[in-house]
C-alpha cells in the first residue's frame, strides 16, 4: 500500500501555542483514500530543519506523497518555499499568475483601498515566490498559493498553507481529485469492551501478529469511559475480519460490546 508522510513546520507547534490540527485532519484523510500516514515530523522555523526533514522524507521511496504544511506566509520567519528550494535543488522564481491573484483578491477584500494601492509589497511578492517546476495550487481562501512538485516514479512533494481552513479547501479542491484519485481505502474493524484490561489481549495480539503480518492491529483504552477498542485494519476486509474473530475466540473470557 503506498504511503504518505507529514511535515509540519511551525515553532508554534513546537512551543505548545498552537495544537497541531492539520496533521491530524490530514492523516485521517489520508488513510480514508488509500494512501496512509507512516510519518509526521515537526520541526520549527528553521530553513536548514525543514531541508533536512524533508530531503530525508524524500530519501524513503516508500512515502510516495509527502506534505510540508506551514511557513508559507509573508514574514520573515515563513521560510518553507526557499527551504525547499533547496532540498529540490532548484532556484526560486516568481509566479506571475499568483502575483495577479493576489491583487484580484486585495481588491475584492478592499486590502487596495485601504492600502492605497494595488501594488504588491515585498511580503506578497516573497509568497509567489516557488521552487521552478513546480504545479501552483491556487489558494481559494487565502493569499499564498500551494504546489505540487513531481518527484521520480509517481511520487509528489506538496507545500500547503498551515492556515487550517486554506489547508482543507486546498487539499479537497486540488490535491484530493488530482493527486490521490488511485489508492484503495483499508479496511477497517473494531470490538469496544467494557472493563476489559488490555493486558488480557497482549498474548493473543502478539501472535495474531505474527500470524496476520497485514493487518494492523492495536488497542486502545478510553478509561473516561471504561472502555478498550481494538482496532485491525488492513487492505484485504475478510483479513481484517478474521484476525477480529480470532480474538473473540481467543479471549473468550471478555465479550465484546454488541
Amino acid at each position: 500500500m503506498p504511503s504518505s508522510s507529514i511535515v509540519a513546520v511551525g515553532d508554534e507547534l513546537l512551543r505548545g501555542f498552537t495544537v497541531d490540527t492539520n496533521s491530524n485532519w490530514l492523516a485521517g484523510r489520508l488513510f480514508s483514500l488509500g494512501y496512509p500516514v507512516k510519518r509526521i515530523e515537526v520541526v520549527g522555523d528553521v530553513e536548514a530543519d525543514i531541508v533536512a526533514a524533508v530531503q530525508d522524507h524524500m530519501a524513503r521511496p516508500e512515502l510516495v506523497r509527502i506534505f510540508v504544511c506551514g511557513g508559507l506566509g509573508p514574514t520573515p520567519d515563513d521560510r518553507t518555499f526557499q527551504a525547499l528550494a533547496r532540498a529540490l535543488d532548484r532556484p526560486l522564481v516568481y509566479d506571475q499568475a499568483t502575483g495577479a491573484a493576489m491583487q484580484n483578491l486585495m481588491f475584492s477584500r478592499g486590502i487596495a483601498k485601504l492600502r492605497g494601492t494595488a501594488e504588491l509589497n515585498a511580503g506578497n511578492r516573497k509568497m509567489a515566490m516557488v521552487p521552478e517546476g513546480s504545479v501552483i495550487l491556487r489558494n481559494g481562501p487565502g493569499m499564498a498559493p500551494g504546489i505540487a512538485f513531481p518527484l521520480v516514479s509517481d511520487r509528489f512533494l506538496f507545500a500547503m498553507p498551515g492556515v487550517p481552513p486554506e489547508l482543507r479547501s486546498l487539499f479537497r479542491d486540488w490535491i484530493e481529485p488530482g493527486y490521490l484519485r488511485d489508492g484503495s481505502a483499508p479496511a477497517v474493524g473494531e470490538l469496544h469492551y467494557h472493563l476489559a484490561p488490555e493486558s488480557a489481549f497482549a498474548e493473543a495480539m502478539l501472535a495474531l501478529e505474527s500470524e496476520y503480518p497485514d493487518v494492523s492491529l492495536g488497542s486502545y483504552p478510553q478509561t473516561e469511559l471504561g472502555r478498550l477498542i481494538i482496532r485491525a485494519s488492513g487492505s484485504d476486509s475478510a483479513r481484517v475480519q478474521q484476525v477480529l474473530d480470532e480474538i473473540r475466540r481467543r479471549v473468550g473470557r471478555y465479550q465484546p460490546l454488541a
